[in-house]
């Protein structure tokens, strides 16, 4: 069917140039290897189910192959580490033993006084994520190889420790610099070539200090491994 649509509006973009109202109209030649793309009014292409733009019509234009849609990459980025949060993060919890206090979706009460944590929904506890912690941290002044560990130990132990860790990760490649939580530009030119291998043995090594100070954190150590080496 969609073949058969876009075979249909092919032939009329290829007529004789001797009918002039189509080329007027579109001021464009049109070999007959073009390819078209065919969206619908949400702006998904119909053939591969992409989001391409919301044009607020159904319609088909020629197209060479190539997106770009530098803003739409950015977005799936954060839409598809968040997915990951969110799963880590998991349900409504309030656990006396826990630092973060009262949470949902891994939003604290505590940081978040305002917020009606119990009933809190997945899209809210996004938009939240996007810009207490994605924007308001700049995880895209990083490397983008570090964005999702980043943002992910913001979330999961504040953007001061987060930073600490990546700190510490690069003096242990040589880098010679403050370990003061600060993100300004001798950090990130500092960890500009971090292996995230080695960001992920920092941040399990600050588990395992946390773990010795507190024992009574024990109980949460092993669910934090496992996300530091999965993220």
């Amino acid at each position: 069917m969609i073949n058969s649509i876009i075979n249909f509006l092919k032939s009329l973009f290829i007529k004789d140039k001797e009918e002039p109202t189509m080329e007027a109209l579109h001021n464009i030649s049109i070999s007959k290897d073009t390819k078209f793309r065919v969206v619908d009014d949400a702006g998904v292409d119909i053939e591969t189910g992409k989001y391409v733009g919301d044009h607020g019509d159904p319609f088909v234009f020629p197209y060479s192959g190539i997106d770009l849609t530098e803003e739409n990459e950015e977005m799936s980025k954060f839409d598809e580490i968040i997915e990951v949060v969110l799963e880590h993060e998991g349900g409504y919890v309030n656990d006396p033993k826990d630092p973060g206090g009262e949470t949902n979706f891994g939003i604290a009460k505590r940081s978040n006084p305002d917020v009606d944590i119990k009933n809190l929904t997945k899209a809210e506890a996004s938009l939240i994520y996007k810009t207490k912690y994605w924007d308001k941290n700049k995880v895209e002044s990083l490397p983008e190889e570090l964005w999702h560990i980043y943002f992910d130990c913001c979330v999961n132990m504040g953007k001061s420790r987060a930073v600490k860790i990546l700190q510490q990760a690069a003096n242990g490649k040589g880098a010679n610099i403050d370990v003061d939580g600060g993100l300004g530009p001798n950090t990130l030119k500092a960890i500009s070539n971090v292996e995230l291998e080695r960001v992920r043995a920092y941040r399990v090594k600050y588990y395992a200090d946390l773990v010795t100070r507190k024992p009574d954190l024990e109980k949460f150590y092993f669910g934090w491994y496992k996300r530091a080496l999965e993220v």
